[in-house]
């Protein structure tokens, strides 16, 4: 699937260690607005940073998807806090979707289970902001309950898993997606990442190093590179894992194993 920021149902949640989402070839109703923009290139458009206060009342991702459905998300957050229906456009076409704190920092983006609109919240996510003065926001207060919030490093993620994991190549739509935690602490907890660097140098590699660990092929983050880019994350989903039979996920773990590169 080569389609702009496919959602991470159909190939960044494609994982050895939770098989959970549709396969790499697959398609999803999930979409981002941005989605006809490099991730990337976005990225390096926006060099000034506002950062995550030190101190800030957490919200928490998971209790967004304990809600269930839309009534709920309207009882807990209020209804004037939540926009049903948000039409988003891709390559693919336009999709429908519901957020929460439309136009703030605490912006969420809330997909449902196909074919049970409004009744079942199947993902939550949040992602960077980008600012009308071209300014890059991490402020939002939603994190996961493991601690995952918008603009931390690489290797502080790399330190709450417990070991090194998984990602896609950068300089793409998919660039920096989590494809497998490997077995560790974040494993199995329906949670992922996106990473992405936002210096104006390729956090000093040269454009060789940077090619190295670019595009759709997938790298264990040990690489010297990826450690010293170590980019901030810019997108974190929580989702309930869907259901999916063992042929599908057997053939999920041959092409992700196809497209992995030795550590």
């Amino acid at each position: 699937m080569e389609k702009p920021f496919v959602s991470f149902f159909t190939l960044v949640r494609i994982s050895i260690i939770f098989i959970s989402m549709v396969c790499l070839n697959g398609c999803s109703q999930k979409k981002n607005e941005d989605s006809k923009i490099d991730s990337s290139t976005n990225a390096k458009r926006h060099s000034k940073i506002i950062a995550r206060p030190d101190t800030i009342q957490e919200l928490y991702l998971e209790d967004i998807l304990a809600c269930v459905n839309f009534e709920g998300l309207t009882k807990k957050y209020a209804a004037e806090n939540v926009k049903k229906d948000v039409i988003v456009e891709t390559g693919e076409g336009q999709f429908k979707i519901t957020k929460l704190y439309p136009d703030t920092e605490k912006e969420v983006e809330v997909y449902w289970k196909d074919g049970k609109e409004y009744q079942q919240i199947q993902d939550v996510m949040i992602r960077v902001r980008y600012t009308k003065d071209e300014k890059t926001d991490f402020s939002s207060p939603w994190s996961s309950k493991n601690g995952i919030h918008l603009g931390m490093k690489l290797a502080e993620i790399v330190q709450l898993n417990g070991k090194t994991f998984t990602i896609t190549g950068f300089g793409w739509d998919l660039g920096g997606s989590v494809v497998s935690w490997e077995g560790g602490k974040l494993a199995g907890k329906n949670i992922n990442v996106r990473f992405n660097d936002f210096s104006d140098d390729n956090g000093g590699l040269t454009p060789q190093e940077f090619n190295a660990i670019s595009g759709e092929m997938e790298f264990d983050v040990l690489h010297s590179s990826i450690t010293k880019l170590n980019p901030s994350v810019d997108q974190i989903s929580v989702f309930i894992k869907p259901a999916i039979t063992k042929d599908q996920g057997q053939k999920m773990v041959k092409e992700v194993e196809a497209k992995q590169m030795k550590k």
